[in-house]
């Protein structure tokens, strides 16, 4: 009993202490997080789409779409000149052999430069090398032929 005794007392003493503008300001933010929780359980709307923004996704998706679109007005408007020409169509398979083609190309060519560029520089140091000594020059020539190079290959 003596422990409800000085239960009651030290309630009364603690209401008394806490100030009413505590308890109000408490009272208005479990209410604000209870309307915000309630707002967010009957909207049912993602956040970005409610603020007028799309996600990452989305917009990669219409990117992808409108590249999608532009690819086949171009297709159709360069098969339009081919009809009239009496060429046949082009399609999209067609245009992608012809880009890898293309790109296949470029790369060989690509190769066969930095081959000759570096064949330039190799000979550039190995004739300066020669002069140094009182040896001859070597040509481009002499080492196709040493090395069974052609020059085309």
């Amino acid at each position: 009993m003596e422990g409800a005794k000085t239960a009651g007392p030290e309630r009364v003493r603690l209401a008394q202490s806490v100030d009413p503008f505590a308890i109000v300001l408490l009272v208005g933010l479990a209410c604000l997080v209870l309307w915000v929780w309630m707002l967010g359980r009957a909207n049912h709307g993602r956040g970005l789409e409610q603020m007028g923004l799309r996600s990452a996704r989305q917009i990669t998706e219409d990117r992808e779409a409108l590249e999608a679109e532009d690819l086949a007005q171009m297709l159709e408007a360069h098969n339009a000149r081919r009809r009239r020409r009496g060429e046949a169509d082009v399609t999209v398979a067609d245009m992608e052999q012809r880009v890898a083609q293309d790109v296949s190309e470029h790369l060989r060519r690509r190769e066969q430069y930095l081959a000759e560029r570096e064949l330039d520089e190799l000979l550039e140091a190995t004739n300066a090398r020669r002069r140094a000594r009182g040896l001859p020059e070597r040509s481009r020539a002499d080492v196709q032929r040493e090395f069974g190079v052609g020059d085309g290959d």
